[in-house]
């Protein structure tokens, strides 16, 4: 019989620490959600089992205070949802660990550190000799300009930090490349491998999992469209074909548990763009169909269980909006674990 696990996820107000709740809940597992996030109002922190508010990681002695919080609510497992913590929890795993007994999901600091930022994942599959689309780290707009005019028009200008597309474009002239330059933090360009369509077709969301001792399961793939950054159909099926460039990604870089790897199909086949070295946005429809990410991270970090391979179902989800509430109080009444809201029925 698997003991029980207090699992505190941070992030209760992004899609990522909901989406672990989510796959929490349908786990099985014998665990206590403790949501947590820097604000009051944010929906994750009612629908859990317990709340707190959780100091921002860049705050003054945040170590100590996060410290004491994994002690104070007897915190098992940490599983990171805000991609604002990655770098904190990441750097500092196995001093909490020591010092709290809690286990961190997360992957090391310098897995992190090449997912997060598009210029050095590009570099990494090049290196690697995996599909990439060919990228370029201007020094200038004058280097910008020169670079999109000799690859050719329409190009991708986009940010090297950041996601759910923000700080993205698809550049057709000159005009749009003056446009938007200045507005782009830390900016790179990059091929076009294809351009985004509005229904199911050329862009995927897949995963792979890595155990302790190497092994990957999976891989789980699925064509997407996007909305407002955010996956909102999404076609969950056997997509053979990119299966061996999954696996490799998988097997050259050293991570454990949730690896998340975006691509786009075009006329030369398969280029991944973005791999987020974590849980990610789709975790819950993955969990859905059969790839419970958070479950088998319990189970093989936690409980230290040997993972069967995962049996994945072929469906279709379709996002839509949902409201939590919570009766007779005001936003300045709002406090994380001492009230839980509730969604209607509405279907």
């Amino acid at each position: 019989m698997r003991k029980h696990c207090r699992v505190l996820v941070t992030g209760a107000g992004s899609g990522v620490g909901q989406g672990i709740m989510k796959a929490l809940r349908i786990s099985g597992l014998p665990v206590t959600i403790i949501s947590a996030d820097i604000a009051p109002v944010n929906a994750g922190l009612y629908r859990a089992d317990e709340a707190i508010l959780f100091p921002k990681v860049e705050s003054p002695d945040v170590l100590e205070s996060i410290v004491g919080l994994l002690l104070m609510y007897h915190i098992d497992v940490v599983m990171v949802g805000s991609e604002f913590d990655l770098n904190f929890f990441s750097v500092n795993k196995e001093l909490l660990l020591a010092r709290t007994g809690a286990l961190v999901i997360v992957a090391s600091f310098e897995t992190v550190r090449i997912a997060e930022d598009k210029w050095l994942t590009a570099e990494f599959l090049r290196e690697h000799g995996l599909a990439h689309a060919e990228s370029y780290l201007p020094a200038g707009f004058d280097e910008a300009v020169k670079c999109a005019e000799e690859w050719g028009y329409p190009v991708v200008l986009k940010t090297r930090r950041g996601t759910s597309s923000r700080h993205v474009h698809i550049l057709h002239d000159s005009q749009m490349l003056a446009k938007y330059w200045s507005g782009i933090p830390a900016p790179m360009l990059q091929r076009v491998v294809d351009i985004p369509a509005q229904e199911l077709d050329n862009e995927y969301t897949c995963s792979v999992f890595k155990t302790a001792d190497g092994t990957l399961l999976g891989p789980f793939t699925a064509r997407r469209t996007l909305r407002g950054g955010t996956s909102w159909h999404v076609e969950v099926d056997h997509f053979v074909f990119l299966n061996s460039l999954l696996l490799n990604i998988g097997n050259c870089l050293n991570f454990t548990g949730s690896l998340n790897i975006q691509l786009m199909v075009g006329p030369t086949g398969p280029i991944p763009f973005e791999l987020n070295a974590r849980f990610s946005g789709t975790t819950a429809i993955r969990a859905q169909f059969g790839f419970n990410e958070p479950a088998m991270a319990l189970k093989a970090f936690f409980y230290e269980e040997t993972l069967e391979p995962p049996r994945i179902r072929k469906g279709l989800a379709m996002r839509y909006h949902e409201e939590v509430f919570i009766d007779d109080v005001g936003a300045m009444d709002m406090k994380p674990g001492q009230c839980k809201g509730y969604v209607n029925p509405w279907f």
